[in-house]
């Protein structure tokens, strides 16, 4: 073994070893070298059986279930936990799946105030930026919140002897990358601003 590693590490090739001389030609011709018999060659013919019997088992596929974002007409909403002091209101906008398919919210939505007959009233739509977007699964049933804040407090140009813009009655709110929108009671007064309302991006 170490005399063939040495002849590979040098690039030698030893084309005559000195211990195994070659024989006569003559010895050559009437010695034919010995051909060891092979065994011959057997075919087994395949069958389903057999072939089957020898491949190995398959393994099923375990194909994850594509989940999508959640639709306007899988999301039912209301308004919870109203807050109020100092002018200041609070509440938080929910939305509930309310399919039987798990699906995802990630970021804002949109927001336009109405009122009875279904007339668009003054709305401001800011975001904030605490918390702001992370995807969050709902499985069915689940709910996710936007906090919201406005004012009750009258800008400059507002009315200041009575409510200083229209109540409305609903809050058309659109999901996250969504265009149809679902109505949402609103019985928190009227909101000052023009219509400003901030809101935090969906969260837990």
């Amino acid at each position: 073994m170490t005399g063939c590693g040495q002849a590979a590490q040098t690039g030698k090739v030893i084309t005559e070893p000195a211990s195994n001389p070659q024989p006569p030609a003559a010895a050559l011709e009437l010695q034919p070298p010995a051909e060891l018999p092979q065994p011959p060659a057997t075919e087994t013919p395949s069958s389903p059986e057999s072939t089957a019997a020898q491949a190995p088992p398959e393994t099923p596929k375990q194909q994850a279930s594509k989940v999508t974002r959640c639709h306007t007409s899988m999301l039912t909403g209301s308004l919870q936990n109203p807050e109020a002091g100092a002018g200041q209101r609070y509440a938080e906008l929910t939305l509930t799946n309310s399919s039987g398919e798990t699906c995802t919210l990630y970021g804002y939505g949109g927001l336009q105030l109405v009122d009875a007959s279904g007339r668009a009233l003054p709305t401001d739509a800011k975001r904030t930026p605490n918390p702001g977007p992370s995807l969050i699964r709902l499985a069915p049933g689940e709910s996710a919140s936007a906090t919201l804040h406005w004012t009750a407090v009258p800008h400059e140009g507002e009315p200041t002897d009575g409510p200083c813009a229209p109540t409305a009655a609903r809050l058309e709110v659109i999901p996250p990358d969504e265009t149809d929108p679902l109505s949402v009671t609103w019985n928190s007064g009227p909101v000052c601003g023009f219509g400003s309302i901030d809101g935090t991006a969906y969260h837990r």
